[in-house]
């Protein structure tokens, strides 16, 4: 048999694999794709706020190793001393949790699995959301307010002591909000090491 005879029968596998190739490129295409798109998921359901569990008053609620309450929730206008000067279109909200661990918590590693990244914030019937003041001027706050109490550590502060002696940790956040919306608000409780995982709190303002 001569060479010219052999050609046509021996390209047909070869020709066979090049068309499965070129089918399998897309396939493997959409199955990288199909991966990726599934691990971005994850990671964005792992860095939001998804499962959130609302805590009424007068009631605690487990999360991240301890039990939550709403201890309080202060409004301060302007009328409130003059050493608090507020304008007439802005009120302070003062929110303080109280954390309840679950056990005496030493162990570093394990303090920060179960409270990195300690977020309270404050959001209205709206969605829109707001952040509290900074570390400086909510104890400049605090200070100016009571002067002979020690200030209460704000949400990242204290979530470094919660544990620590297995003792009740207070946490409180201030917060500069206009006037009008200073109803239907809750505050939002999260930890990065908790995610999606997160707590609401109604407030009931007097």
């Amino acid at each position: 048999m001569t060479l010219s005879e052999r050609t046509p029968s021996e390209g047909r596998p070869a020709r066979r694999w090049y068309w499965r190739s070129m089918i399998a490129i897309p396939v493997l295409f959409l199955a990288v794709f199909a991966f990726g798109a599934r691990v971005d998921i994850m990671d964005y359901l792992a860095s939001h706020e998804f499962r959130i569990t609302t805590v009424k008053p007068g009631e605690a609620a487990p999360y991240a190793r301890a039990d939550w309450s709403l201890v309080s929730a202060r409004l301060v206008d302007g009328g409130e001393g003059a050493r608090l000067p507020l304008s007439k279109d802005r009120k302070l909200l003062i929110i303080r949790l109280k954390a309840v661990p679950e056990e005496k918590i030493v162990d570093e590693a394990q303090r920060q699995a179960a409270w990195l990244g300690c977020s309270l914030t404050l959001l209205d019937g709206g969605g829109q959301r707001w952040s509290p003041l900074s570390f400086v001027l909510s104890r400049d706050i605090s200070r100016a307010l009571e002067p002979t109490t020690t200030p209460v550590a704000g949400c990242l502060e204290a979530s470094r002591s919660i544990g620590l002696d297995g003792q009740p940790t207070l946490v409180e956040e201030k917060f500069l909000i206009p006037a009008e919306v200073a109803s239907g608000l809750s505050a939002r409780l999260s930890f990065r090491s908790a995610l999606p995982d997160a707590l609401s709190f109604p407030l009931e303002l007097r």
